[in-house]
């Protein structure tokens, strides 16, 4: 399937998606977070992915390292080693044929200083561009794009072979085709929630990739409230720094409100090279669930 061909369907499906889901009575925040809600798509810009996963794609340069034991000033080139994981490193919801659309992992995923150099780094490019806050046209967070910093950009795209494609294939690959092999980011930000005269909640939404995760870079205990919260748990699920929350991006959620502090949260949208056809069915089938 050409490019063009795999974009106008992509399109077609999503237009049809945000008409299907949308109801009248937009949101309100309730007991468990989010008692009504207006159906909707986050993403619009699905073509678009054929572009913004390229800043995603592990480059040589991500694996130069400086060899101070060879006495020689010329890098050298560390390879890509995988992450094996087992069953008792994440805990699973939502039950979705063989597998889930929902998971959690029960140890930190990312370091605390790997954490804090995200965050520094986020809100030092914030000084002098700004946090974004109309990047994604329904459902808007105030965030910075991943691109925009050169430091965790070329941590994460070493972080992305080796932690987490891995993680999300063990997750989902009972029923993703090719057990997830060709799992590609085409999106990711770095988003702040704050207390005090900020962004403080996301409404309840469907992104518009295969899958979605979010990692969290401060600790919960700066902040009151937050994790993700899902319809089909009339729940928010929290984590831990460091920790990762994964699903299926179409099933319902939202960004459950802090009331006091800031939170902080690394969130990607994951497509499946090659996989258009089977992407849209799999959409189809989870978005009630």
């Amino acid at each position: 399937m050409s490019s063009v061909i795999s974009s106008l369907l992509w399109m077609m499906f999503f237009t049809t998606a945000i008409n299907a889901f949308s109801f009248s009575g937009g949101c309100h925040k309730g007991a468990s977070g989010f008692s009504s809600t207006a159906l909707h798509v986050s993403e619009l810009h699905i073509p678009g992915y054929a572009q913004s996963k390229l800043p995603f794609i592990l480059q040589d340069e991500d694996l130069v390292v400086e060899d101070a034991r060879s006495g020689s000033s010329q890098p050298t080139l560390t390879r890509v080693e995988e992450q094996e994981y087992k069953d008792e490193d994440y805990s699973s919801l939502i039950p979705y044929e063989t597998g889930h659309l929902l998971h959690k992992t029960t140890n930190p995923f990312f370091s605390e200083d790997e954490c804090q150099r995200i965050v520094q780094e986020a809100e030092t490019i914030a000084t002098q561009m700004g946090w974004t806050k109309n990047r994604h046209g329904n459902y808007p967070t105030t965030d910075i794009p991943i691109v925009e910093l050169p430091d965790t950009l070329k941590f994460f795209r070493l972080a992305l072979e080796e932690r987490i494609y891995p993680l999300l294939r063990k997750q989902f690959g009972e029923f993703l085709p090719g057990g997830g092999q060709s799992l590609r980011v085409a999106d990711g930000f770095i988003v702040k929630y704050d207390a005090e005269g900020g962004q403080t909640e996301l409404k309840p939404h469907r992104d518009g990739s295969v899958l979605s995760f979010n990692i969290a870079l401060n600790p919960a205990t700066d902040f009151e409230g937050g994790g993700t919260w899902f319809n089909s748990l009339n729940d928010a699920v929290k984590i831990e720094q460091g920790e990762v929350v994964s699903h299926a991006s179409g099933v319902l959620h939202g960004g459950h409100g802090i009331s006091t502090g800031r939170r902080y949260i690394m969130v990607c949208f994951v497509i499946l090279e090659g996989y258009d056809s089977w992407s849209m069915r799999f959409y189809n089938n989870v978005r009630n669930l």
